[in-house]
């Protein structure tokens, strides 16, 4: 409950997230990209807390204001890239089609979440662009390194999301949330939370 409080300003789930209300009030400034992106530093500790969607969830509001999350291994966001065989003119030529029959679908029933769906596909195909160039760290300085830690070079690493953090903030992407869990400790502190320290300081600190 109190992480959810935290997200949300509420115990029960449901509610929107702070992300959420933030590209509701707001919207997005950079139209290839999501206004809410989330981030999870990789955790190896079987007892870490669990993190749940729900927490960059969007509750009650349009589904397209919760976050996305980007993922650290593998494609940065799943199904974004084009199947094999398949080009970039073939894939728009497609959610041509499916934007008219979504649009026909909604010209009947009239759900708002069909306009989402459309904005849905039209941003993923957008991002097909944005999001390799935004992860891809070949055009960082040494100096990038020395600043955030050795630990950038490393997707998943709190340094890593650090880094893709600043850049997606370069992006005017709305808002970006850093998780890094296995703080939740009830005995030995001292001999725990140095080592998690030491994950999270400089990358934090740049």
């Amino acid at each position: 409950p109190a992480i959810t409080f935290v997200q949300s300003g509420h115990q029960q789930p449901g509610r929107p997230s702070l992300g959420s209300w933030c590209s509701y009030g707001l919207g997005s400034e950079n139209q290839d990209l999501p206004a809410f992106i989330v981030l999870l530093s990789h955790c190896t500790d079987p007892q870490a807390q669990p993190l749940y969607s729900r927490l960059w969830g969007s509750g009650f509001l349009p589904s397209s204001h919760q976050g996305v999350k980007l993922r650290s291994q593998g494609d940065p966001v799943l199904y974004l890239n084009d199947p094999t065989g398949e080009s970039l003119e073939e894939r728009r030529s497609m959610l041509n089609q499916l934007q008219k029959l979504n649009s026909l679908r909604h010209e009947q029933i009239g759900d708002p979440e069909i306009d989402t769906r459309i904005a849905a596909y039209e941003m993923a195909f957008r991002m097909q662009v944005s999001v390799p160039q935004l992860v891809d760290f070949s055009d960082e300085p040494e100096s990038t390194f020395a600043l955030y830690g050795e630990d950038a070079r490393t997707p998943g690493t709190h340094a890593a999301n650090c880094l893709l953090a600043r850049r997606l903030a370069e992006r005017d992407v709305r808002f970006i949330q850093l998780y890094h869990r296995g703080w939740d400790h009830h005995s030995n502190l001292p001999g725990r939370h140095p080592g998690l320290a030491q994950q999270t300081d400089q990358g934090s600190a740049a």
